[in-house]
């Protein structure tokens, strides 16, 4: 997999426990796959890049950005500190020009009585593309939007953007979400 840079994104609000055994499941499904952390607080591992604005949709894509101009490969896959990735997600490549998602996605409430569901929606969480569609995508909407709410990419609600075809995948193993009070996106918390 060393077409593929992994962008991994943390405002370090997770459990410790959880950011442990998460970073073990996820150096594991890439192996040697090159990986570039962005972080509120310094990380130890892949090249870390450390974000001062404070969290926020609008910052999260601000971030993609700027992992997505140091990468070096052809396509860029996120990782969320929420979430546990089995390596079948990233061996996925999209057709030139789309925005793939995975819908073998499974979600946790963690907070209650535990439950899980399945949830088929676009989400970065499970975007993988080419390096060079998410930075001209992301470069277009910063120069014409100010606004946090204008969705995933591929999804750009309500905007004149140049729309780009999105592809659904499943990997052969589902990745789990964890939804928690920390979560950025208000429907993620209790």
């Amino acid at each position: 997999m060393r077409d593929i840079t992994i962008i991994f994104l943390t405002v370090n609000k997770v459990p410790e426990k959880w950011a442990e055994y998460q970073k073990s499941v996820l150096l594991e499904a890439i192996g040697n796959t090159p990986i570039i952390t962005i972080s509120k607080k310094p990380l130890d591992w892949g090249i870390n890049l450390i974000q001062d604005e404070e969290p926020s949709v609008r910052n999260i894509y601000a971030q993609i950005l700027r992992g997505s101009k140091l990468a070096k490969t052809l396509y860029i896959a996120i990782a969320e500190d929420d979430c546990l990735y089995p390596r079948c997600h990233y061996e996925y490549r999209p057709p030139k020009g789309t925005y793939a998602y995975n819908s073998s996605r499974w979600g946790l409430h963690t907070w209650g009585e535990p439950v899980f569901y399945h949830k088929s929606r676009i989400s970065n969480a499970t975007l993988i593309a080419e390096r060079e569609l998410i930075i001209e995508s992301l470069e277009n909407r910063f120069s014409k939007y100010q606004s946090d709410h204008i969705g995933e990419l591929g999804k750009e609600k309500g905007t004149s953007l140049d729309k780009k075809e999105i592809q659904m995948f499943w990997s052969e193993i589902p990745m789990i979400y964890l939804s928690h009070i920390d979560a950025i996106d208000p429907l993620e918390q209790s």
